[in-house]
């Protein structure tokens, strides 16, 4: 049950839905295609694309919170929280609401991750930045931390949980299959870069 509505708030497309209302068309008509903060950057600026990061994050957020009550008040499985964060995840990529054309899942899967592991979170949130920074490339910079997050989910849990080893590697499939585009790009040195800003 978690998981269907974890799916259906993952749906909601915040990047199409803002950018037809600032700009008067789908953001997925324009610049890379994607139904992502990133491309909102480059199409709408600056404020519009700061809002569809936190409205994304807080999807793959709010999706663990609510499976957590489920866990709480109808004594649901405890894996239950990481469908949830999946699921909220996999609607993003391909959004029922919007002919399952969505974004890349990084910014959903940040908030799921927040949810479940916020110190293995914080850490790639910065491993994100500075790669960011460094490269002026936002593709480069989500690769690197999905290559990162099993990784990192399996040695910063204090139990070592194997579900969140699995539940990381599962994000991060999804983040890399997303992107195989764009590493297409980087390998023929076409991909775009983004402002440092």
């Amino acid at each position: 049950m978690s998981s269907v509505l974890s799916y259906l708030i993952g749906s909601i497309s915040f990047a199409v839905i803002l950018s037809k209302k600032l700009t008067g068309k789908d953001v997925r008509t324009a610049g890379s295609g994607n139904a992502g903060a990133t491309n909102v950057l480059r199409t709408s600026g600056k404020k519009a694309a700061s809002a569809v990061f936190l409205l994304d994050f807080l999807k793959g957020f709010i999706a663990v919170i609510i499976a957590k009550c489920f866990i709480l008040f109808l004594e649901a499985p405890y894996e239950c929280i990481y469908l949830a964060g999946f699921s909220a995840q996999l609607g993003h990529c391909f959004p029922v609401f919007f002919g399952f054309k969505g974004g890349k899942g990084v910014a959903t899967a940040a908030g799921a991750a927040t949810a479940i592991m916020p110190v293995t979170a914080s850490v790639l949130i910065a491993v994100f930045a500075a790669v960011a920074l460094i490269t002026k490339t936002a593709s480069i910079a989500s690769c690197t931390c999905a290559v990162l997050y099993p990784l990192l989910a399996y040695f910063m849990t204090d139990s070592k949980d194997i579900f969140n080893f699995v539940f990381a590697a599962s994000c991060s499939v999804l983040i890399i299959i997303m992107h195989g585009a764009n590493i297409a790009r980087l390998l023929d040195g076409e991909e775009k870069s983004v402002s440092s800003k």
